[in-house]
């Protein structure tokens, strides 16, 4: 259903999906394809137009005319970087923007030229070959539009491209994955947890078509109300949809059910007792949090739970999540305050889950980021180096023997962050990985100190830390941390979005209310530029989320209205999909 009007946002002139043109050095944009070559009697190739970082083919087209350059194109037409090579077979069609670097070659029936191969940041499109005559424009392999740097959208989303699924919802950021796309069946699974009313406190889950259509809500069960709760989901090897959720500190019990494709069985529990909980004199040292993850090639479904002295340690189920058993603990941080650390986590469905720890809550300890993952039993630094060979026991090492990613005291856009916090984390298919989080300014205090963003990239061998945005004042007194967040996009690297009260265009503008911000980077997250998503609310847009979908699609959700505190808000969960192409 639409969204009610409680923002003004505009209609966005979005001409194409994201992902779908190459980008610019200057100004972020692709430029048009080129127009059909001339015939003459030598056959001479086709100009085709586009923004390039370096306004010329690497080798190949020669150039004709400076940014956004006019390649002509040639028999290898190679773009400057990461780009397919290949001639185009007289006049046939090419087979289409390649990213791959294999050859490729158009088809020898009359047509148009191939598209020559576009590289992720540099290098012009290949001209459109003559009808008759000579070569078409280099051809390439098909391409991968995440590879391909996006253009920022021309204006925010207009609110009849926002759509409503729950009227009453919220979700903290410490579960995953909150909301799954089931392309097979062409639904979504949004989880989150009511507050006030007569669903205080359920533990929801929304399923939709993709097109938003058709929704209908679910009941998983019932807590104390509370945002920590939020259910986290799977899609089972056989389709179905497994879930899982805890209280926050509230018992000692991990919650999960299975959709059958019409109803979500019965609740059970993992009752904890067994392990210690609670695991205080005091009594407060309970469950919290849960994380599901498959992996195929050990035919097993992991849950992360915060837990035995409240540290991370797995669930696992050899039955898609039917049942569940201990299996063992990840970490063995030192507990400071009530917790023993933050993780976000990211698991690529065969093999691996990666995860992005902190040493405590940053109220009660100066901490930093650390990234590890779990592979085969064992949990590896970022390097690949085992820093602990048996996962599957009581035994684990403290997050600080994984790989810093950012270190308390280091000193990015100008000042000096400490007391970092985690928010979002996804490892790509080519291995490089991605993840957003914030830190306070040095000096600036401990009620409410200047919070700043960052971003931070592996791209194999060491992390590279870039600042983003300043992300505005605190969301409420008790939790001087507690900002609108980040979010990747799963599928495309060049993606991100952020919740904020300030404008990242310049960092200085002040907004009334937290907004959505879309950020792009050309140059592998070295710099970002950014368009606002929404603007000039009336209420806060906050905790955006991107699902896992393709590369053809972005949905967008996030939490619209009042957060007075974790266990009391008035908030919607809203979304779009204007952002990418239609579903």
């Amino acid at each position: 259903m639409p969204l009610m009007a409680t923002t003004n946002i505009r209609f966005p002139l979005l001409m194409v999906a994201l992902g779908s043109i190459a980008c610019s050095s200057t100004d972020n944009r692709g430029g048009p394809a080129g127009a059909a070559g001339a015939t003459s009697a030598a056959g001479r190739p086709g100009v085709g137009g586009a923004f390039s970082n370096a306004g010329a083919s690497a080798s190949g087209g020669a150039v004709a005319g400076n940014a956004p350059s006019s390649g002509v194109s040639g028999a290898a037409g190679n773009s400057a970087s990461n780009a397919s090579a290949g001639a185009g077979a007289g006049a046939g069609a090419g087979a289409g923007a390649g990213v791959s670097g294999s050859a490729g070659a158009g088809t020898a029936a009359a047509g148009v030229g191939g598209v020559g191969g576009v590289g992720p940041a540099t290098g012009g499109l290949g001209g459109v070959g003559p009808a008759t005559g000579g070569l078409g424009g280099a051809a390439g392999s098909a391409g991968n539009t995440a590879d391909v740097c996006p253009a920022l959208p021309a204006a925010v989303v207009p609110a009849a491209q926002v759509t409503q699924y729950n009227d009453n919802g919220g979700w903290c950021w410490y579960q995953d994955e909150r909301v799954v796309v089931d392309t097979a069946a062409k639904k979504l699974v949004i989880g989150s947890v009511a507050s006030g009313g007569s669903r205080d406190g359920q533990i929801e889950a929304v399923i939709a078509d993709l097109t938003g259509a058709n929704q209908k809500r679910f009941q998983l069960g019932k807590l104390s109300p509370d945002d920590h709760n939020a259910p986290a989901f799977v899609i089972r090897p056989d389709g179905k949809y497994a879930a899982m959720w805890a209280g926050h500190r509230q018992d000692c019990n991990s919650y999960y059910s299975v959709f059958d494709g019409t109803a979500w069985a019965a609740q059970k529990k993992f009752d904890w007792s067994a392990k210690g909980c609670p695991w205080d004199s005091a009594m407060t040292q309970k469950i919290t949090y849960s994380n599901l993850w498959y992996l195929s090639a050990e035919s097993k479904l992991f849950s992360a739970v915060r837990s035995v002295q409240t540290s991370p340690n797995f669930l696992v189920s050899t039955d898609s999540g039917d049942s569940f058993a201990y299996y063992g603990r990840m970490t063995a941080t030192p507990t400071t305050g009530y917790v023993a650390g933050y993780y976000k986590y990211w698991g690529n469905g065969s093999d691996r889950i990666d995860f992005l720890g902190t040493e405590a809550h940053p109220r009660d300890a100066d901490t930093s980021l650390w990234h590890g993952y779990y592979k085969g039993g064992k949990t590896y630094d970022s390097t690949g180096k085992v820093v602990d060979d048996t996962t599957g026991d009581a035994n684990a090492q403290n997050i600080d023997k994984y790989t810093p990613v950012f270190a308390t005291g280091t000193t990015i856009g100008g000042v000096t962050l400490e007391h970092l916090w985690n928010h979002d984390m996804v490892r790509y298919a080519d291995g490089t990985i991605a993840v957003t989080g914030q830190g306070r300014v040095t000096g600036t205090g401990s009620d409410d100190p200047d919070k700043r963003m960052i971003y931070a990239r592996f791209d194999g061998s060491s992390w590279k830390t870039t600042y983003l945005v300043k992300a505005g004042k605190k969301l409420y007194a008790d939790e001087q941390d507690y900002t609108g967040l980040s979010a990747l996009h799963p599928d495309n690297p060049h993606v991100l979005f952020v919740s904020t009260t300030v404008d990242p265009r310049d960092d200085k503008t002040n907004l009334s209310k937290h907004e959505i911000f879309m950020g792009v980077t050309c140059d592998n997250g070295a710099t970002f530029k950014w368009a606002p998503i929404t603007e000039n609310s009336s209420v806060d847009q906050l905790r955006p989320i991107v699902p896992k979908w393709d590369s053809s699609h972005t949905l967008l959700l996030w939490l619209q209205g009042t957060y007075n505190t974790a266990q009391k808000y008035t908030l919607k969960v809203v979304g779009t999909t204007a952002l990418g192409a239609a579903p």
